[in-house]
């Protein structure tokens, strides 16, 4: 295992992202850890069931290696930003 490896769950931790940031390369503008552990990364749109994908943590370092900045975003907290040059805001999910 890397031991550089930014997150606390292993690199092949699957998690969720949209068919837009992972074929149309669009950016993550939303980070979320939910309460139950799982993690999704998604370009901030509306989406749909049939727009999910899933792959593993360290394919998100791939196709965006700034992600790590949020490797400790706590359970029940997420991240969103504007665009891609925002900072990101940290907030919990509401109950």
């Amino acid at each position: 295992m890397n031991n550089n490896f930014p997150f606390n769950d292993t690199p092949n931790t699957a998690c969720f992202t949209c068919c837009h940031v992972l074929e149309e390369h669009k950016p993550i503008l939303y980070v979320c850890h939910d309460e139950d552990g799982y993690w999704q990364f998604l370009c901030g749109c509306n989406h749909n069931e049939d727009d999910a994908r899933i792959v593993s943590l360290a394919d998100i370092l791939e196709i965006d290696e700034s992600m790590a900045d949020l490797a400790e975003l706590d359970y029940g907290e997420y991240a969103e930003a504007e665009d891609e040059t925002s900072d990101w805001v940290v907030r919990y999910i509401d109950k």
